[in-house]
C-alpha cells in the first residue's frame, strides 16, 4: 500500500503561511496598542475625551497589548523551563501477564549550557525509576553543549539502559562529535534485550538512515518490538510491519501552541496529524514528545507546550507461561 501525504516542501510552506498571519496579527495588535494608546494617554494629559468609539477601541486594544506581554513573558520566564512529565501506558500481550516495564522517553535536549530545566532532568527522571531511558535525537546545539548533554544523561540511572538515536541536527551539524561513548548512552541500530519481563526488540536509525529500522522489524517479528526516529514521519510507513511503540520527537510539539488549535509549527510531513502526544496508527503505538530544548535560531519561549518528559508504562497482558 502507497502512503499518500502531502511534500515536505508544501507542508513548509503552508507553516510558513501561518507563522506569517500570526506575525501580522501580533504585529497588528501591539502597533494599534501603542498608537491608540499613545493617543489616550494624550489626550488624558491635555484634559481632553476622545470619541466614544476610539476610545473603546483603545481600551481593546491596549487590553490585547497586555495580554500578548503578559504571555511572552510567561512563556519566556516560566513555560519555558517547568518540566512536565506525561504518563502513557500501554497495554500489550507481547510481555506476560502482571508484568510492567517502565521507558522514559526524551528528546530534543539541544544542550548548549545549563538551563534551570537541564540542571533538573537528571533528578526528576530518577525519581521516576525508569527501566530503560531512550533518546531520540538532537542532543546539542553547540559543541559547548557536548559536555552538558553527557552529564545529564550520565546521571540518570537505569535497570536495562541508556539508549538512543541521533536527530536531524545531529547528523547534519554535529555528526563528528562524541555523543555516546563511555557509557552516556548505546546508539541503536538493533538491539535485542533479554529483560526480566520478556524480550525486547530496540529498532532505531540516525535520521535519514531508516533502511535500518525496515529491516530490525522483518528480521525481528518475536519480542515487543519498539521503533527508535526521531520524527514521527516513518509511522505510516512502518505501520504494516506492526511494531508494538514508536517513540519520536522533533515537533517540539509546535512549541508555542494556540487554545483550540495546537501547533502553528511542527516540521512533520504530516503537518498537524501527529504534532504530539499519543496516536494509534494499526497495530502501532505512536508517542510524539514535545521534547526539552529549543533550537538553534528559535526564540527561547514555549506557550501551552512545556518541556516534557514521558513515561511509557508497559503493562503485560500475555499468557506467563
Amino acid at each position: 500500500m502507497v502512503v499518500s501525504s502531502p511534500s515536505m516542501t508544501d507542508v513548509i510552506q503552508l507553516q510558513e503561511l501561518r507563522l506569517a498571519v500570526l506575525a501580522f496579527l501580533m504585529a497588528l495588535v501591539t502597533g494599534a496598542g501603542l498608537y491608540l494608546g499613545v493617543k489616550l494617554l494624550l489626550a488624558v494629559l491635555r484634559g481632553r475625551s476622545l470619541p466614544r468609539v476610539e476610545r473603546a477601541a483603545a481600551l481593546v486594544f491596549l487590553g490585547l497589548l497586555l495580554t500578548e506581554a503578559g504571555c511572552f513573558l510567561y512563556a519566556l520566564l516560566i513555560e519555558a523551563d517547568w518540566l512536565q512529565v506525561t504518563r502513557v501506558e500501554v497495554r500489550t500481550a507481547r510481555l506476560p501477564a502482571g508484568t510492567r516495564l517502565r521507558i522514559v522517553h526524551l528528546t530534543d535536549l539541544h544542550a548548549e549550557g545549563w538551563s534551570r530545566a537541564l540542571s533538573r532532568l537528571p533528578d526528576e527522571v530518577n525519581a521516576l525509576q525508569p527501566d530503560l531511558l531512550i533518546t531520540t535525537g538532537d542532543a546539542v546545539n553547540a559543541e559547548s553543549g557536548l559536555p552538558v548533554f553527557r552529564e545529564v544523561l550520565s546521571r540518570i540511572h537505569t535497570r536495562y539502559g541508556r539508549y538512543a538515536v541521533r536527530g536531524n541536527h545531529d547528523v547534519w551539524y554535529w555528526s563528528e562529535l562524541d555523543l555516546f561513548s563511555g557509557g552516556v548512552s548505546q546508539e541503536l541500530r538493533q538491539t535485542a534485550l533479554r529483560t526480566a519481563e520478556g524480550r525486547l526488540v530496540l529498532c532505531g536509525a540516525p535520521y535519514g538512515q531508516e533502511g535500518h529500522i525496515d529491516t530490525c522489524l522483518r528480521e525481528n517479528p518475536d519480542g515487543l518490538r519498539i521503533v527508535v526516529y526521531h520524527t514521527p514521519d516513518l509511522v505510516e510507513e512502518l505501520a504494516p510491519l506492526e511494531p508494538d511503540l514508536y517513540l519520536a520527537g522533533h515537533t517540539h510539539g509546535g512549541q508555542v501552541r494556540l487554545p483550540l488549535y495546537g501547533a502553528v509549527v511542527s516540521m512533520s510531513r504530516f503537518d498537524k496529524k501527529y504534532e504530539m502526544g499519543r496516536h494509534q496508527v494499526g497495530a502501532t503505538t505512536l508517542f510524539v514528545s514535545r521534547g526539552i530544548g529549543f533550537e538553534p535560531h528559535a526564540p527561547r519561549v514555549r506557550f501551552l507546550c512545556r518541556p516534557e518528559i514521558a513515561v511509557i508504562d508497559l503493562v503485560g497482558t500475555g499468557n506467563a507461561g
